[in-house]
């Protein structure tokens, strides 16, 4: 039917008028190690030895994709909280970190060629999504075998630390999408 044909009660001629973000290719990396560390939590910090760990949150500061030349740049800056036992009350730890990445244009699905990327992506979102960890608590910070590989061994405890995410990031562009369509009465009306 064309749009002349429609039953109408709009001068518009029943044209629904939507600005939307299409999304031109999509990349999903499932399960990324975006930390791996060991680092000594002081005993003066918490008032003793980490015992252990009961619950690990995840708060992001920030996560942003850049659309550079011939590539998307990914920079994630998050905490990393850790609730820890320590002689039987509970203590917060905040491990503070970055993680970066490089997309190329051909890990994307679908691929994108240079000209498609230029012509056709304006927009960049990072989705992070399905947090999982691995820790360890590895000994003395101040035993021979220093877990922690310190310099300076101070009084503490050694603690191994691994963050991993899944990361999806969507290229996309605005588009003036237009729909016609026809009024139903019977979808108006107020039981």
């Amino acid at each position: 039917m064309s749009r002349e044909g429609l039953k109408c009660e709009f001068p518009e001629g029943c044209m629904l008028d939507l600005w939307a973000r299409v999304i031109k290719a999509k990349y999903v990396a499932r399960q990324v190690q975006i930390l791996d560390t060991s680092f000594c939590v002081p005993e003066e910090q918490v008032g003793g030895k980490v015992c252990g760990v009961e619950d690990i949150k995840v708060k992001v500061i920030n996560a942003t994709s850049e659309i550079l030349f011939h590539r998307v740049r990914l920079v994630v800056d998050y905490e990393v909280i850790m609730f820890v036992l320590v002689d039987g009350e509970y203590q917060i730890i905040t491990v503070s970190d970055r993680y970066e990445q490089n997309i190329d244009l051909q890990e994307f699905d679908p691929p994108l060629t240079l000209e498609e990327f230029r012509e056709e992506i304006e927009q960049s979102e990072v989705i992070l999504k399905n947090w999982a960890f691995d820790f360890e608590i590895k000994g003395n910070c101040e035993d021979p075998s220093n877990p922690c590989n310190l310099t300076t061994p101070i009084v503490g405890t050694c603690i191994g630390l691994k963050v991993y995410v899944d990361i999806i990031n969507k290229l996309g562009k605005m588009h003036d999408v237009i729909v016609y369509g026809e009024i139903e009465p019977e979808d108006y009306i107020i039981k």
